[in-house]
């Protein structure tokens, strides 16, 4: 009789648990859902950290790993993956990631050399990078940064033709460095230093059969395709992690209307490494598609004077011709290539280059218009010498400073900005319809100094194409949400921000000048800004009265400055220690 009592009364526990949770209450040793997620987001990562030091141990003291080994885990990778998904992103970008990713160095044992146990052992902590410039009126007064891509553009022209050129001072970014590198091994004779890059006159570069390594800027990619393109030739063009994500496929397929092919490397990709076959023979005139990259159609202009025949394109269709012709327009003229636009048709005919010893470059955009923010946050002015660029979006950017209450002074040569005191209230943040995303990041940081400054602000209409998820998570980082009526409302100052990697250079200023109305905001990888300009940490940690003389003149400059630099108490991810088979 006992044993049925109790199996009756097992069997009553059962229902009402089966009641419970038909009602909404999940048992008490169940874990909501969210952190079984979270969870399950720390064994990937702790995998993707094991991965990466089994390649590195496979890799050994080579740079790269073995072709047949790579080509090996990716064809197991991609069979893995179509088994389980039809997104292509999870068979080709996410492998390229997983290849390409850097982690933290491993944690180094302290105390008792050879002991990794015991009381003697302990861990370095990884530390982020704590933004707190002084909170004074900044006097700033230097040579402006010369526009990367003209910098680039420049040293095409040189190498094509053969004509001496040196540009001084010259901002030695990644892309110009990795320009400079590329176009060296395509044979031509430049020298460059910690201020300048200069082109000797030699023969004009030609089209050799070798393999180009354009780094991880599109551009220097198709300026290399625009070259090859109107002669009979081969290349094989290599390039970083951005450029193996990105998609060429309308590229890809326009490229056999000017007889020539594009072959990616890796099959099933749409990015780098590919081949480019051409045959030399392009049609008199060109139609160009709606898809096809803005810097696509600029880099065949650029190459079009070199070309044997006449080249007419047709840009009816393109949604950017102002912008390509507002852009290529003037340097075309400024080398007396033959160039003639009538309405929508651009014809290019073969012409006799002739360049200048020392271009005027304009100056970087958005690094002058980080600088010319700072009168507006802090207080002060900032002067700086070069031409400011003339493209209306550039010009956009000064607009929404204007509209926030700043002063403006451009001249030929020079430009100043200037404001009496630091910005204290700001309700509306008026965007102009021309500004195009790469300036999203500006518009996000005044939005959230805005808010920090006066409490709340509307949220601004950002471009179109804007990443909805980074803005979130920048927002995060600085201490600002959106409300239930999509406002911006300043978070209490209490809660300590998170450290925040930034995507690219753009992203990381942006946090720079946020941290200028809310101190100790961590980048996790100050190291990102240095791709753009080497002395940045150098100039900001000077504020308000930097020791410097031009943005390109900082040789012993660092990507984490060591008098300067404030370290925080936040941790980030520290990588476990692998096991031996690791």
């Amino acid at each position: 009789m006992a044993g049925n009592t109790n199996v009756f009364r097992k069997h009553e526990h059962q229902q009402s648990s089966v009641s419970r949770m038909r009602e909404g209450h999940e048992p008490h040793s169940r874990k909501p859902l969210r952190e079984v997620v979270c969870e399950i987001d720390r064994d990937i990562l702790r995998l993707l950290l094991r991965r990466s030091n089994l390649l590195a141990k496979m890799r050994g003291a080579n740079p790269r790993l073995g072709a047949a080994d790579e080509k090996a885990i990716r064809e197991s990778w991609e069979a893995a993956a179509t088994r389980v998904s039809r997104d292509p992103r999870l068979s080709g970008h996410l492998f390229s990631l997983m290849q390409d990713i850097e982690f933290l160095p491993r944690p180094k044992p302290q105390g008792d050399s050879g002991q990794e146990s015991g009381k003697g052992f302990q861990e370095v902590q990884h530390t982020a990078f704590n933004l707190a410039p002084a909170k004074k009126p900044v006097r700033l007064h230097i040579v402006a940064p010369l526009d990367c891509w003209a910098s680039q553009t420049w040293l095409m022209l040189a190498a094509a033709s053969g004509q001496p050129l040196r540009l001084s001072p010259c901002l030695m970014s990644t892309p110009v460095i990795d320009c400079v590198r590329m176009l060296t091994q395509a044979g031509a004779v430049l020298i460059h230093d910690t201020q300048e890059v200069s082109a000797a006159c030699a023969a004009p570069m030609g089209t050799p059969d070798i393999v180009l390594h354009v780094g991880d800027n599109a551009w220097n990619f198709f300026m290399v395709l625009g070259h090859y393109l109107g002669r009979p030739s081969r290349v094989k063009c290599t390039g970083g992690t951005a450029l193996k994500l990105a998609d060429f496929s309308s590229v890809r397929r326009f490229l056999p209307t000017l007889g020539a092919r594009l072959v990616p490397v890796i099959p099933k990709s749409e990015g780098l490494p590919v081949r480019l076959e051409c045959s030399g023979m392009l049609p008199g005139t060109v139609s160009l598609p709606a898809d096809v990259p803005a810097a696509f159609v600029e880099g065949l202009m650029l190459a079009a004077p070199g070309y044997e025949k006449p080249l007419a394109i047709d840009m009816a269709a393109h949604p950017d011709r102002e912008k390509i012709l507002a852009r290529m327009l003037p340097v075309l003229t400024a080398v007396k290539a033959d160039v003639r636009v009538e309405e929508t048709v651009v014809c290019i005919h073969p012409s006799l280059l002739q360049l200048p010893s020392c271009p005027e470059v304009e100056m970087e955009a958005e690094l002058a218009v980080f600088l010319l923010t700072l009168p507006l946050l802090l207080g002060g002015e900032v002067h700086l010498a070069g031409r400011f660029p003339e493209r209306y979006e550039a010009r956009s950017a000064l607009d929404v400073l204007l509209n926030c209450g700043l002063h403006l002074h451009i001249g030929d040569m020079e430009i100043t900005a200037e404001s009496k005191i630091p910005l204290k209230k700001m309700q509306q943040l008026r965007v102009p319809s021309s500004l195009s995303v790469s300036w999203s990041p500006l518009l996000v940081a005044l939005a959230a100094c805005g808010a920090l400054c006066a409490g709340e602000m509307a949220m601004p209409d950002l471009p179109d194409g804007t990443e909805s998820s980074l803005v979130e998570s920048f927002f995060h980082a600085v201490g600002v949400e959106t409300d239930e009526q999509g406002a911006l409302c300043k978070i209490s100052q209490d809660v300590s921000c998170p450290i925040w990697n930034a995507p690219d250079p753009v992203w990381a200023m942006a946090l720079a000048l946020v941290a200028c109305v809310r101190s100790h905001l961590k980048l996790g990888n100050p190291s990102v800004m240095t791709a753009l300009y080497p002395a940045f940490w150098a100039l900001y940690n000077g504020l308000p009265e930097p020791k410097i003389g031009s943005m390109a003149s900082c040789p012993e400059a660092t990507p984490v400055p060591s008098r300067r630099r404030i370290i925080t108490d936040a941790v980030a991810l520290v990588p476990p220690e692998p096991r031996e088979e690791e």
